[in-house]
């Protein structure tokens, strides 16, 4: 009998503040650009690189073939561990532009939720190829209203 293939998705929340910055520009194009998130205050001339910070959740599907022995694509419990450690335990509590690789080094490196999905891809996708599953997609929340969804090296 052929295996029966099926996509499950493990959810996790955490705080983070960041700012955008583009330092290849003036203060007047970065709040035009990223207005409040700039880390500019309009109200002092002199403030820069202010944080904000954001409750974010994320959401990452894989998808594998259903195992006979367990009915699991890959156990839920697995998949939480494997996010605590290399997601939570890195961006939980932090200032991303200061203390989260990539981007604390690399001040072009914007910490929109585009480039945080992708560094969280690339952070998940060697543990989850160990559980024998593969990655569909990782969804990330910056508000409750407004996320972004990156789904690795796909044509879509």
């Amino acid at each position: 009998m052929k295996k029966q293939v099926a996509e499950i998705s493990k959810e996790i929340t955490f705080e983070a503040a960041h700012y955008l910055h583009n330092p290849q520009w003036d203060r007047v194009k970065n709040l035009e650009v990223f207005r409040k998130c700039a880390g500019y205050r309009k109200d002092d001339p002199k403030a820069s690189h202010y944080p904000h910070g954001h409750s974010y959740r994320l959401a990452v599907t894989v998808q594998g073939p259903i195992q006979e022995d367990t009915g699991f694509v890959a156990d839920f419990r697995v998949l939480k561990e494997i996010l605590q450690r290399e997601v939570y335990g890195r961006f939980d509590h932090r200032f991303i532009n200061k203390e989260v690789e990539p981007f604390k080094n690399d001040q072009h490196f914007q910490p929109t939720a585009e480039n945080m999905a992708r560094v969280i891809w690339q952070l998940l996708e060697p543990f989850l190829k160990k559980e024998k599953v593969r990655m569909v997609q990782v969804t990330l929340w910056e508000t409750p209203d407004s996320s972004a969804v990156f789904k690795g090296n796909s044509k879509g």
